[in-house]
């Protein structure tokens, strides 16, 4: 039985060119939440696995990251302490990150910090001149917290991400 999913809009008047972008509730195959989503950007397949691989541009494309230590890197295979301010509270946690650009595809998984789970991925498909994104992540925080706050307050971010992406990968390839 394949698990429920719920449709959801994100129409935050921060980002006019999020909004409308369709996202979906979603669960892994271990029964987490988690938020799915699935935009175009107005630029090719590999410069956005570039772009979203690519630690210089956290600060502008996921402005909670605080502060990120690259402990292992080379060109598919990445280790870094991520530290963050999840609005609820502030954390730290591991993260190998794994790029497959035969596949076009970007994937976390935690190793170790404050959180139960901190998984998820991009998945890149090229689209004329530009591309089409699809961003899954699984959180559990390990302790309670309300989820329909957590929920809210994910959806709300992953709206104003959509715009960030669009906007940075848009700028990059009208260089």
């Amino acid at each position: 039985v394949a698990p429920a999913r719920r449709d959801f809009r994100y129409d935050t008047p921060m980002s006019s060119s999020a909004a409308g972008v369709r996202g979906t509730e979603v669960r892994d195959d271990e029964g987490t939440r988690g938020l799915e989503v699935r935009f175009d950007v107005d630029a090719p397949r590999d410069a956005v696995l570039d772009l979203l691989w690519d630690p210089a541009h956290f600060p502008e494309l996921y402005p909670e990251i605080e502060s990120v230590a690259i402990l292992e890197r080379d060109d598919r295979r990445m280790r870094a302490e991520y530290r963050v301010n999840a609005v609820v509270k502030r954390v730290r946690y591991e993260l190998e990150r794994t790029l497959d650009r035969e596949s076009g595809t970007l994937r976390w998984r935690e190793l170790g910090g404050d959180l139960r789970k901190v998984r998820g991925e991009w998945r890149v498909d090229a689209r004329g001149s530009g591309s089409t994104l699809t961003y899954r992540a699984f959180v559990d925080v390990g302790y309670f917290v309300p989820t329909a706050l957590v929920r809210d307050l994910a959806m709300a971010k992953l709206g104003e991400m959509v715009a960030r992406v669009q906007r940075v990968a848009g700028r990059l390839t009208a260089r």
